[in-house]
């Protein structure tokens, strides 16, 4: 099973402002087929499901964001803060996301499209397909 981890992007600093860049089969791990953006109030716990199949790819634009990532076995938590680095998470992992900043924003990668059937939204039936697919 593989877990979360980090990845870091190429970021380029002027005077006038920074670009950071995400590239399908470089940075980016997978081939890109969704892209969304999630904002909430400062301290507000978004996600709270896991995928059966999607890996996604968080960044956090602006502000500073806490992913708490549980495998069913074990819990880490990991803080975005910066657009050159990205958390990777492999379906199978329970992510939570906490807002730590006003005008905190997730930019999440995904490598599916949106499947109602992927989305694992209840914790115990979470810990039951954990179970079952060892």
């Amino acid at each position: 099973m593989m877990e979360p981890n980090f990845i870091r992007f190429p970021s380029f600093m002027e005077e006038n402002g920074s670009l950071s860049v995400y590239e399908s089969g470089k940075q980016v791990p997978f081939l890109i087929r969704r892209v969304f953006t999630v904002t909430a109030n400062v301290n507000d716990i978004r996600g709270e499901h896991s995928h059966r199949k999607c890996s996604q790819l968080l960044i956090c634009t602006n502000g500073k964001i806490k992913i708490t990532c549980d495998n069913g076995n074990s819990v880490t938590e990991y803080l975005l803060k910066n657009m050159n680095e990205g958390l990777l998470i492999p379906p199978g992992i329970w992510a939570t996301q906490q807002y730590l900043d006003i005008n905190s924003v997730l930019l999440v990668l995904c490598d599916r499209g949106y499947e109602i059937e992927d989305y694992i939204r209840s914790y115990d039936e979470f810990l039951e397909w954990v179970k079952n697919r060892k």
